[in-house]
């Protein structure tokens, strides 16, 4: 039938890109009539076709005078819940934003009937969904990237005011931007004559603690700025090295001379070596001296001390110091609540882990301040025995926090919590996320859902559900109850799940103990005990402490497994199942058919982009919809299909990894465990002690640790 409907459609003058999108949509049992109009060409039949694919309402946007792209917008409303179809006319960028302002729950309508561009209004956008309020900063006249720069700025709590001016470019508002950031004193070059990569060499130069007078001029080139500041950083770094050949100098001079005065290579010391019975005056060494140009940092009590010593033998002394420039103290923060917690509970003495005694994470209140910021010192001038003065290097300014949740005071020192939740630091990076704390979780107080962090300071009963899109931290105990979390699960107690507990986390799981239950982490699992449970995980599953068992039940894991003991006397059936998972399998799979997707649809884009350009002059197709619209269909495709190889590597690169997998066991591994590992099975005949269990020579093996 297909074949029939085929041919007729290709008897109705379609093109091999047209006829491509029915095809597709025939063997996929869709209502190709919607678009089997030579009016739509394949970039509008492709949008309808992904509608229908997914259940949309197609009518809403499937007209020919809507082009492609404003059907890609409106159609991804329809999937988000959203009707965009009384905005049909607009063009597409303004029906994106429009789309992403809805999901963020703001509104930019009065902006639109402004008349601000969609790359202008995709940073007001951003600043209202961040509460960052750009608004009287705008100019009509600044392009998107500059009102990112200003957008950037206010999120992070800088006087934009310096540089949100009309007659700076965006690169000059983000080489100013970061000089505000890292705390340099922009107004040496905050100035419009500045290129911006002049201004990017002397804000490097003040981050350094250079002396940037030396080269601001405008008379020079960003390359000649850099050449000069390369150089004074060099100097910088010799002067912090002392490097003395004195020695050959002292043995040459000696024999020529009863008083030698040697200058180190630096002019920071001056050493006089004076032969055994050498009659001198203190003043007759001071002309010395000064006949050697050292006319700083003179010890003369030194002097008249190894002057006596002379008459009795040679002595060599140093007569005189220069005083070596103090590099700044660097700028810090100072941190008013409890930083680098670990990500990982604490270990007991036998391996176990104490979930109870564990620190996860640290609370603050909306208004507490919860940093201040230091600034860095100017250094300590020095000064060569010569008299020659050394500049000081300032020290380094940090740069400012970036994150969320959090204000910055007008001194732009002090960081406030705007929010009560959990706070996290992390790279330069602070987060406050909201925190839900509750005492307990039962029927009586109903299911639990929140766009946060959850805390539960006791028990979890049956029949429940809670949903955390962040972290999930459980201190008592759980029954049968459902729990999902967009991060890290902790249950500090433990689990007895009455074989109807599921706990399912984007990352890992920790818990003292899972009995009769059903665990399923993209991380990992921990624990101290497993009993009659389904596990699977996405990396490993370690099951602590010399106690730590598995018995009983099923445990998958991708990377491999850790545990003391496994299954137990009474031969209790134990499933491990080590290496390549079916979700493993489906995701190549499913890889493999984007990539010949991909390269099939890029066949046909570039078959059509060889076919326009040989029939038409350049000064013709860069004038045409359809050309314009299939080079940048090409480009888009050939980038998929880049990022497509990528995945498809680092799905390579995790079944390596998962071939690798290995089970080891520190303590008995009993009768009656059965191991799987790519589609190999092994059964522990007896009970063995201290082994790894792993793929050898295509077989499953047992080898002594």
């Amino acid at each position: 039938m297909n074949s029939q409907l085929i041919r007729k459609y290709e008897s109705m003058g379609f093109d091999k890109g047209q006829m491509e999108e029915i095809r597709q949509g025939l063997e996929k049992g869709l209502d190709v009539s919607w678009y089997t109009s030579v009016n739509y060409d394949w970039f509008q039949m492709e949008e309808i076709k992904k509608g229908l694919e997914r259940g949309l309402d197609v009518s809403s946007y499937a007209k020919p005078e809507i082009s492609y792209d404003r059907m890609r917008q409106i159609r991804k409303g329809l999937k988000e819940g959203l009707d965009l179809s009384r905005h049909q006319e607009l063009e597409a960028g303004y029906l994106r934003q429009i789309r992403k302002a809805k999901l963020g729950h703001v509104d930019i309508f009065s902006y639109i009937e402004q008349g601000y561009e969609p790359d202008q209004l995709e940073e007001i956008r951003l600043g209202l969904e961040h509460k960052a309020d750009i608004s009287r900063h705008l100019i009509k006249e600044f392009l998107g990237e500059s009102l990112r720069e200003i957008r950037l700025g206010v999120e992070e709590g800088l006087d934009v005011s310096v540089y949100a001016r009309i007659h700076f470019g965006w690169q000059q508002m983000r080489e100013i931007r970061l000089g505000l950031e890292r705390r340099v004193d922009v107004s040496h070059y905050a100035k419009e004559l500045y290129r911006w990569q002049q201004m990017r060499e002397i804000r490097l130069g003040l981050e350094e603690g250079l002396d940037v007078s030396a080269y601001e001029s405008l008379m020079y080139s960003a390359r000649e700025m850099k050449q000069m500041r390369m150089k004074m950083l060099e100097q910088v770094k010799q002067a912090e090295h002392r490097d003395f050949q004195l020695e050959m100098l002292e043995e040459q001079a000696r024999q020529a001379s009863e008083c030698v005065v040697t200058v180190s290579q630096d002019k920071m010391e001056a050493y006089i070596t004076l032969e055994k019975g050498t009659v001198k005056s203190k003043n007759e060494i001071m002309r010395l001296l000064a006949k050697e140009n050292v006319v700083f940092g003179i010890r003369q009590d030194e002097i008249e001390k190894k002057l006596k010593e002379a008459e009795q033998g040679t002595v060599r002394f140093l007569a005189a110091e220069g005083v070596r420039p103090e590099r700044g103290r660097d700028g810090y923060y100072e941190f008013f609540f409890r930083t680098g917690i670990p990500q990982i509970p604490a270990i007991r003495q036998d391996g176990s882990i104490d979930y109870q005694n564990t620190v996860y994470f640290e609370q603050v209140k909306a208004g507490q301040v919860i940093a201040v910021y230091h600034e860095a010192q100017p250094g300590i001038g020095g000064r060569m025995v010569d008299g020659t003065e050394l500049p000081a290097q300032g020290g380094q300014e940090k740069q400012m926090l970036k994150g969320r949740g959090f204000l910055l005071s007008q001194d732009k020192k002090t960081y406030i919590a705007r929010e009560s939740g959990k706070i996290e630091l992390k790279n330069n990076e602070i987060t406050i996320q909201p925190l839900l704390v509750v005492t307990e979780v039962t029927i009586s107080t109903g299911n639990l859902r929140f766009n946060g962090s959850i805390w539960v300071k006791g028990n979890v009963g049956s029949g429940v559900v809670i949903q955390s899109k962040d972290e999930l931290i459980i201190e008592g105990n759980v029954e049968a109850a459902h729990l999902q979390g967009g991060k890290r699960i902790v249950i500090k107690n433990g689990v007895s799940g009455g074989g109807l507990a599921v706990i399912e986390s984007a990352e890992d799981i920790h818990g003292k103990f899972f009995e009769s239950a059903t665990l399923t982490a993209n991380g990992g699992i921990y624990a101290n005990y497993v009993m009659s449970s389904n596990m699977i995980a996405g990396k490993e599953i370690v099951i602590s402490g010399s106690k730590g068992a598995i018995i009983g039940g099923n445990a998958a894991a991708v990377n491999g497994i850790k545990a003391h003991h496994i299954g137990n006397r009474a031969g209790l059936l134990t499933n491990i199942s080590l290496g390549v998972s079916k979700a493993m399998i489906e995701k190549e799979e499913e890889a493999e058919m984007k990539l010949k997707k991909f390269q099939s649809e890029l066949e046909i884009f570039e078959e059509a982009y060889r076919k326009l350009q040989k029939q038409y002059p350049p000064e013709v197709r860069n004038e045409m919809e359809l050309y314009l619209k299939v080079e940048q269909a090409t480009y888009i495709k050939r980038k998929q299909m880049e990022q497509q190889v990528e995945r498809t590597k680092e799905l390579e690169e995790k079944r390596n990894k998962a071939n690798e997998a290995k089970m080891m066991v520190y303590g008995i591994l009993n009768a009656g465990t059965v191991v799987q590992m790519n589609g190999m099975q092994w059964t522990a005949a007896s009970s063995v002690r201290n082994v790894t269990v792993r793929l050898s020579n295509k077989e499953i093996g047992v080898f002594r640790n």
